[in-house]
């Protein structure tokens, strides 16, 4: 196999061998649209629009259920051995409302009507806004009986009539 003197692979080594050839590098557009694409694609996906609407606190032990109802967004009273927080706002304390003989709490049944009378005067300007008395109660599963009356009893006093029990699956 012979090559002609002008074309021989090593004369053209040498002469390509000096000269630096900058080649720019041009990503092509559809390929580009194609990897955003995916990625939208798959975030969409892998987004939940329930979102964790149930936080729960590190010392608070919810107890388990077999449930499988989502909890929807309404107002969260959390209860656990020592004091009641409603929407993450620390309102009394346990040792004060079990000491009491009276089924009302003063302070929940003040933050309650306060919340009532400002959804309810909301309504009146909006459509889409309507007092439904929904109400979220985590409660630890050490807590007594006693006080979760209590709080029904007081939350029913000010219209919230419809109970959430917040609850751990099983397995979790």
């Amino acid at each position: 196999m012979s090559f002609p003197a002008s074309k021989s692979p090593l004369k053209q080594l040498r002469k390509t061998r000096g000269k630096k050839e900058v080649k720019s590098f041009k990503p092509q557009l559809t390929s580009l649209v194609d990897v955003m694409t995916i990625l939208l694609i798959y975030l969409l996906k892998s987004f939940s629009s329930e979102g964790e609407i149930v936080t729960v606190q590190k010392d608070l032990q919810l107890p388990e259920s077999s449930a499988q109802k989502r909890p929807e967004l309404n107002v969260n009273i959390i209860v656990n051995t020592s004091y009641i927080m409603v929407e993450n706002r620390k309102i009394a304390d346990v040792q004060q409302v079990l000491s009491s003989e009276d089924l009302v709490i003063p302070e929940l049944n003040d933050w309650l009507r306060a919340r009532r009378e400002a959804t309810e005067l909301i309504s009146q300007y909006s459509n889409t806004t309507t007092f439904k008395g929904d109400v979220t109660i985590q409660g630890d599963k050490r807590i007594r009986f006693r006080l979760l009356k209590k709080i029904m009893y007081t939350c029913g006093q000010q219209g919230y009539n419809n109970f959430s029990l917040a609850v751990r699956k099983r397995g979790e």
